[in-house]
């Protein structure tokens, strides 16, 4: 019987044993599928929120390209009398909503819903097997408001909502922030180099060559000419409106339909040259007069001499000559901008203040006086000279925080370096590898310097007394003329002069003689043409001639974005 019970109690205490050990076995195995599950949860949850971040990132990138390019080509290829209407019209209604909604235009059908008072673009998409879908909703930040002559400005706030679902399990983020659409005449400062014909006004022409170096958008309405291999380096887009380029070929020249001519005259072009593309007017809806009425403040000048309109005490106007004169641009002691004017017998310092918003007006020999304002014209987008007559001599420094815009009806001679007080200088040779350009670099809100050369009836020049590697921070504008050097035949080479700016002339002028046999420099500068960034954008100097297109855009949708996971 004793074994019997313990056979038993053995069998008891195996069955017991497998029960336990099925048991763990059990929890064990629940307890892998749980982390499976609990796996397979997280790495859908991941794949959604991802898909979700993917979503926002593409929502972000569809509303540059909403304002960017669908509203930016709307405004550019309207009617101009139509936009300034049209803009005119929603500024004086406070309804900067119903002109986004309107604007923002693909192959002229509306890409924004407006629902009361706020507009929405929904997409969706797939990213690694994911599904995403967003939503921007934008309102209107502030009032839509003019921002100077044919100018106008409209914020938004804006905010994203995108959702990533894989199977049942989906994520949200959540974008928010703002930006100002800003709509203006395109204007010409936006080429490095313009030409309504490349030749001289003799009907020369005048050769791109080894010393030639453009960083900016050039645009000719006849054809470029290059000699020599290399014949000059081109960074940005090139365009002509003739189909053929005109090569030197040892003299003897050749049109081809080619972007060089075999190795003999080879360009480099390093963005591109287009042929055969449409002409561009050097006209510009701005005239003369219209500056003219700027500066004078509706003050009748009709004696030699130097003029800062005033009212009451403050300035009405900009600063205007009568008569010949050279202008001498520094920098105080105090950072103040001082123009010193020299028209016959005459001489005046003219010290702008920005910090306490005065400028004083010194006759040498003479009084001083103290006005409030700024010589910054009618329409306070800057300050501006005008002369009537020529400008015999003009150098200086253009003082920080300083947009401005120097004309005159005839001849402008610069004489000196042109610097801007703020940039910086670059480094190297120019056409020579590692060559770092000077630029002027802004950060968002912030305005540095910027200076407008323009001549109305006369040539821009470069005088015979300019330093050898003359450096001329402006861009530069002679509707009627070119941009040339004085005497630019005569003596030893003067090295290259850089132009940190930009070029816009009917003709083009000579800067220098090149040998014809070897290419080498005889007499007069190089060009290294910088091209300012900052027109790209849309900047140009005050009261600076435009064209008749309008230009919409925004540079500061993702500058105070702030991100958030949703719930």
């Amino acid at each position: 019987m004793r074994n019997d019970n313990n056979k038993g109690m053995a069998l008891i205490g195996t069955m017991y044993f497998a029960v336990i050990l099925y048991a763990i076995s059990g929890m064990f195995a629940l307890r892998v599928i749980n982390e499976n599950n609990l796996t397979r949860i997280e790495k859908t949850s991941s794949k959604s929120f991802y898909a979700a971040q993917s979503g926002a990132e593409e929502a972000l990138r569809q509303l540059d390209s909403l304002i960017n390019t669908d509203l930016s080509d709307t405004i550019y290829n309207a009617s101009p009398s139509g936009v300034v209407s049209f803009a005119q019209n929603q500024v004086n209604a406070g309804d900067g909503l119903g002109w986004l909604v309107y604007a923002v235009r693909r192959n002229n059908v509306a890409q924004l819903a407006q629902d009361g008072d706020q507009a929405e673009y929904t997409q969706s998409g797939t990213i690694d097997g994911a599904n995403y879908n967003y939503t921007i909703i934008l309102t209107e930040k502030d009032d839509p408001a003019g921002s100077g002559p044919d100018a106008w400005d409209f914020s938004y706030s804006y905010s994203i909502e995108s959702t990533g679902t894989v199977g049942d399990i989906s994520n949200n983020v959540k974008l928010s922030g703002d930006f100002t659409v800003q709509v203006q005449r395109d204007n010409f400062a936006k080429y490095a180099l313009f030409t309504n014909s490349q030749t001289t006004t003799s009907g020369s022409n005048v050769w791109f060559t080894d010393k030639t170096n453009f960083s900016g958008p050039l645009h000719s309405n006849g054809r470029f000419n290059f000699a020599f291999n290399p014949s000059g380096t081109f960074d940005d887009i090139v365009q002509q409106k003739e189909q053929q380029a005109r090569f030197y070929n040892n003299g003897w020249t050749v049109l081809i339909d080619a972007e060089s001519n075999g190795t003999t005259d080879v360009p480099s072009f390093n963005a591109g040259y287009n042929r055969g593309m449409s002409a561009v007017t050097l006209s510009s809806p701005t005239l003369e007069a219209d500056m003219v009425d700027q500066v004078n403040g509706n003050t009748n000048i009709n004696s030699a001499g130097i003029y800062v309109p005033n009212q009451a005490g403050n300035t009405s106007g900009g600063i205007f000559v009568e008569g010949n004169c050279s202008i001498a641009m520094s920098v105080d002691g105090n950072d103040n901008a001082v123009y010193t004017i020299v028209q016959g017998t005459t001489t005046k310092n003219i010290t702008v203040n920005r910090t306490s918003n005065q400028t004083t007006v010194e006759t040498v020999g003479g009084s001083t006086s103290v006005y409030d304002g700024l010589p910054d014209g009618e329409d306070n987008a800057g300050s501006i000279i005008y002369v009537n007559g020529d400008i015999t001599s003009l150098g200086g420094t253009v003082q920080r925080a300083t947009e401005l815009t120097v004309a005159s009806n005839n001849d402008i001679v610069i004489q000196n370096n042109i610097l801007y007080s703020e940039y910086d200088a670059g480094s190297g040779t120019p056409g020579v590898s590692g060559y770092v350009a000077p630029s002027v670099i802004e950060a968002a809100g912030e305005t540095k310097n910027l200076l407008g050369l323009v001549s109305w009836n006369g040539d821009v020049m470069i005088g015979s007394s300019a330093p050898n590697a003359v450096n001329v921070h402006a861009t530069v504008l002679s509707s009627n003329g070119v941009f040339t050097v004085d005497d630019y035949d005569q003596g030893s080479p003067r090295g290259t002069a850089t132009i940190l700016g930009g070029v816009i002339t009917d003709n083009y002028g000579a800067f220098g003689l090149f040998n014809g046999g070897t290419g080498q420099q005889i007499s007069g500068y190089g060009r290294n043409f910088v091209y300012d960034e900052r027109m790209s954008n849309g900047s140009a100097p005050p009261y600076f001639p435009t064209l008749d297109a309008f230009l919409a855009f925004s540079d500061n949708i993702d500058d105070k974005l702030v991100w958030q996971e949703g719930e």
